[in-house]
């Protein structure tokens, strides 16, 4: 908690590093004064180094039996020519006969300093044989923005921490099987070759765990040695005559709060919480069971015909505030993947003078990067929107956001879930089993794994505390259509031939009122008018109700509740944008995956 005189720090963009091409192919850092792979061949190095001394791919063939993913973590990202060079083997491996078609990898990286995608194509141009690879890595690169990252390449799974390495592996709890440390020289970057770094990877291996590196510096073998990994030295690559590897031969259990079961996943509920863990699934080749007695969303807030999905922006550098921003790229990710938007670009128009300095700030800090967010004034506005504004009026445009049909993107994603149509009471745990019992207390399906996604319903399932908001929106025919969606007090959003408008926000007692209310619609259209100084030609509106549900401190509840109980609710208004990440970090909780989560993030989503 922050106070007066020990305030947060600022969230600020995560610096670029400062690069030195004057060696041709081989960029060097300014701020370290080191160059990032040999003048010898950088790919080459990656396969001496790292891929020799963790003993890749006879590791991961070794290992794919278990079924479970293989996870590496690398120190140093840099250009991402050691993971480019591992994803190419992977699929190069995994081609064979002898591999399992499901197998999977989990690439963990850690940057303080990311490059930028000009930089990334720059130095990857070096390698015509991963340029595939080099494009679909930097088409999803989430550039200078702090906190972890998630970004999917097919059975691959890579995960970027941007932040210092002492950092990121305090807020890791999950195990790997190989390390590559491939950090500055340890005369230049002494931080990442300490003893804490040593032991902090020691509790992160898993028995056994191998790890490279080019460095065999006696601090550095003395202490992998001291924190419990059996050290070798080994002939060296180019001009290095030696590089280390080594072994964990510690204490560590294998063991984990979850272990992956033989039944059928159940999700109870089919909103975007629901679509999200079915999402998650089908990427890993599980077919979940889906229950939710409305399969066309009727009552259900995911059900709108439209959806914004914008990013929730903080001052403060908090561990959800940095999760926001992760959720906010991934979710856009995940959506244009899915289906074309209905449209790209959102317009925010600061509501009052505090809004238009905190706008201001958010600029400068730059939370986002420019090329997700930039400033307007009245005459951007109008250039985005089409609306002539007063001449005071300034605000931000998000390049990026997206205004999504709901649910053709819910369809999409559970379209490979087995259905069942029914409403879920009660559960009860018999043998290590949760038994799902509908209405009429007859027991409709059995899991040892269940995901409780039933939005105002949760409070049947568990004690967590919540609040209920009623919310409103009308659409329909106008005269008054903005080119763009735009947001200010409410929000309005071009919609087949006329305007959305929205939404109402009313505290209310219970998750059941949905009728619709003629004033509320009449409010909608208030605002809009406000806005724009003008009055809209009487037309037929329709609306809909629905209820979100939020908490008090309007962060989102996605946890495991119970053994095999696993619970997302709490979204608020911006369940389209923190969903999806939501939902792939309690598949990973459920898997005993590396999450897309730190645990400090998992420890604000957990009730208390």
């Amino acid at each position: 908690m922050s106070t007066k005189n020990n305030p947060l720090p600022l969230l600020t963009a995560t610096p670029s590093p400062t690069l030195d091409w004057s060696r041709e192919g081989t960029p060097a850092s300014h701020e370290y004064d080191d160059i990032y792979f040999s003048v010898d061949g950088g790919k080459e190095e990656t396969a001496a180094v790292f891929f020799q001394g963790c003993h890749l791919p006879q590791a991961w063939l070794e290992h794919a039996p278990n079924l479970q993913p293989f996870t590496i973590c690398e120190l140093g990202f840099g250009s991402g020519l050691n993971f480019l060079a591992t994803w190419a083997l992977w699929l190069d491996s995994m081609n064979s006969d002898a591999a399992p078609k499901n197998a999977r990898l989990h690439f963990i990286s850690i940057e303080a300093y990311p490059w930028t995608k000009e930089d990334l194509a720059k130095a990857l141009a070096h390698w015509p044989s991963l340029a595939l690879f080099a494009a679909q890595l930097i088409a999803n690169w989430p550039g200078q923005v702090k906190g972890v990252h998630r970004l999917h390449f097919g059975n691959v799974t890579l995960t970027l921490y941007h932040m210092q390495a002492r950092s990121a592996l305090s807020v890791m709890d999950f195990k790997m099987h190989a390390w590559f440390l491939d950090g500055f020289s340890p005369s230049k970057n002494p931080d990442m070759w300490s003893q804490e770094i040593f032991t902090r990877l020691a509790q992160r291996s898993h028995i056994g765990a191998r790890l490279g590196t080019f460095t065999v510096a006696s601090h550095v073998r003395h202490g992998l040695a001291e924190a419990g990994f059996h050290v070798e030295k080994k002939p060296g690559f180019g001009k290095k005559r030696e590089r280390l590897e080594a072994t964990y031969t510690g204490t560590n259990t294998d063991s984990s709060a979850n272990t992956p079961t033989s039944t059928q996943p159940i999700i109870i509920g089919g909103g975007i919480a629901g679509a999200s863990i079915a999402r998650a699934f089908a990427r890993r080749g599980v077919t979940p069971l889906l229950i939710d007695p409305e399969p066309n969303l009727d009552s259900a807030a995911s059900g709108n015909p439209a959806a914004l999905v914008m990013p929730r922006l903080d001052l403060q550098d908090r561990p959800e505030s940095r999760f926001f921003l992760s959720a906010y790229l991934y979710a856009l990710t995940q959506y244009t993947q899915t289906h074309p938007p209905l449209q790209t670009g959102i317009t925010q128009i600061a509501k009052s003078e505090a809004e238009r300095k905190r706008f201001v700030k958010l600029l400068t800090q730059q939370v986002l990067p420019p090329d997700q967010m930039q400033a307007l004034d009245h005459i951007g506005i109008k250039d985005k929107t089409g609306l002539s504004l007063e001449d005071n009026m300034t605000g931000l445009y998000f390049q990026n956001a997206l205004l999504i049909e709901p649910k053709s993107i819910i369809q999409s994603w559970t379209s490979k879930c087995q259905r069942l149509e029914a409403t879920v009471e009660r559960l009860e745990k018999i043998g290590g089993v949760w038994h799902i019992y509908d209405n009429d207390n007859i027991c409709i399906a059995k899991s040892q794994s269940v995901f409780l996604c039933v939005g105002a319903n949760v409070q049947k399932f568990t004690s967590t505390k919540i609040r209920f908001i009623r919310g409103q929106i009308s659409w329909g025919d106008s005269d008054c259509i903005p080119h763009a969606s735009l947001i200010y007090s409410g929000y309005a959003a071009p919609y087949k031939n006329g305007i959305l408008l929205g939404a109402t926000h009313t505290h209310i007692e219970n998750g059941y009122d949905i009728d619709i209310r003629p004033e509320d619609t009449l409010a909608n259209i208030a605002q809009y008018e406000a806005l724009i100084a003008q009055t809209l030609v009487p037309i037929q509106w329709q609306a809909r109700a629905s209820i979100r549900v939020t908490t008090h401190d309007t962060l989102p509840i996605a946890y495991q509740n119970d053994e095999g109980i696993f619970v997302m609710s709490g979204l608020g208004a911006r369940g389209f944008m923190m969903a999806p990440l939501l939902g792939e970090a309690l598949v990973c909780q459920n898997l005993a995956e590396p999450s897309p989560l730190c645990s400090e993030t998992q420890l604000r989503f957990t009730p208390k």
